[in-house]
C-alpha cells in the first residue's frame, strides 16, 4: 500500500543543498521525488556506495551523533558508511537537533540506529532522500525501538516516547510511515523528502494515521486507526488543536503543524496526556 496523495516531481540537489537548515520546508516543492516504497528490509548489498548521476555524501555520523545499524548483528557499535544527497543530511541534522532538544530531559543521544539512507531500490531511498529510524538510545538511559514494534507496547509510556519521536521526525519531513501505517513499517519508521513542505493532510493515509493515534493515545479518543479523516477525527484533532493551545491552520502552514508537532513531541518525551 502505498500513500495515497503522493506526486512525482523532479529531483534537484543544487539549489536544495545550500538553502540550509532554516529553509528545508519552504524549498520543498523542488526536493520531492518517488513515492514511499513498502518492503523497506535493506541488505547490505543494496547499501553499496552509490554510482551515477545523483551526488552523494558519506556519512558515519549525524551532527556528531553515530549512527549504527543492527539488522545483521544485534547491538553492533562498529563504524559504517551511510550516503545520502547533501540536502538530505541538511535535513537530517536539522531532525537531530530538533530531537536533541525536545528531549533534552532524556540527556543528550547517545546513538541511534537505521535500516538504511540511501539504498539501491526505486523511490525516495534510491534518490537518496530517505531515512529508516530502527533505535534511539539517550545517554540518560531511555530508548526508543521502533524495530521492537514500539508502536504495539502494552505500556503507555514507550507508545508516547514513540509517537513523540515521530513527531519530530514529521517536523522535517513530509513523508513518515510508521507502525500504524502497514506491516511493512511494523519494525521502523520511514522519513523521507517526498511531497514537501510538511503540513497535517486530511486526504493522506500516513498522517490520519498518525492524528488518529495521537489522539487516541494522549487522550483516549477512541479512533479507529483507519486512514480514513471523517467527523470523528476532525472532531479529535480540533480537540487536541485546543488542548495544546494551537492558533492558526496546520493543514495548510508548515510553521503551525510544526509547532503542533514540537507540542506533542514535548508531551510525549515527559509521559503526559494532552
Amino acid at each position: 500500500m502505498f500513500e495515497n496523495n503522493v506526486t512525482r516531481r523532479g529531483f534537484v540537489t543544487g539549489a536544495a543543498a545550500v538553502a540550509g537548515l532554516a529553509g528545508l520546508s519552504t524549498i520543498a516543492p523542488g526536493l520531492a521525488g518517488a513515492a514511499p516504497q513498502t518492503n523497506d528490509q535493506h541488505t547490505e548489498n543494496e547499501m553499496a556506495p552509490a554510482v551515477g548521476a545523483l551526488a552523494m555524501m558519506t556519512f558515519q555520523k549525524i551532527d556528531g551523533t553515530p549512527v549504527y545499524y543492527w539488522r545483521s548483528n544485534r547491538g553492533n557499535t562498529t563504524a559504517r558508511n551511510w550516503q545520502a544527497t547533501d540536502a538530505f543530511y541538511n535535513a537530517l541534522v536539522a531532525w537531530i537537533r530538533d530531537l536533541r532538544s525536545l528531549s533534552s530531559s532524556y540527556g543528550s543521544i547517545s546513538y541511534i540506529v537505521s535500516a538504511g539512507f540511501y539504498v539501491n531500490k526505486p523511490g525516495q531511498h534510491g534518490a537518496g532522500t530517505a531515512m529508516d529510524l530502527d533505535h534511539v538510545r539517550w545517554s540518560g538511559g531511555n530508548t526508543i525501538s521502533p524495530l521492537d514494534k514500539a508502536h504495539a507496547s502494552g505500556t503507555a509510556s514507550v507508545r508516547k516516547r514513540y509517537l513523540a519521536t515521530e513527531a519530530v521526525c514529521r517536523r522535517r519531513f513530509r513523508y513518515v510511515l510508521d507502525g500504524w501505517y502497514n506491516a511493512d513499517h511494523a519494525d521502523h519508521i520511514h522519513a523521507d523528502f517526498g511531497g514537501m513542505p510538511v503540513r497535517a493532510v486530511k486526504d493522506s493515509e500516513s498522517d490520519t494515521k498518525f492524528v488518529q493515534a495521537v489522539c487516541n493515545n494522549f487522550r483516549g479518543s477512541g479512533l479507529a486507526i483507519d486512514g480514513d479523516w471523517g467527523p470523528a477525527t476532525t472532531s479529535a484533532f480540533n480537540g487536541l488543536k485546543s488542548a495544546l493551545g494551537v492558533t492558526g491552520d496546520p493543514h495548510t502552514s508548515s510553521s503551525v503543524w510544526q509547532g503542533m508537532l514540537s507540542k506533542i513531541a514535548t508531551k510525549g518525551f515527559a509521559n503526559q496526556n494532552i
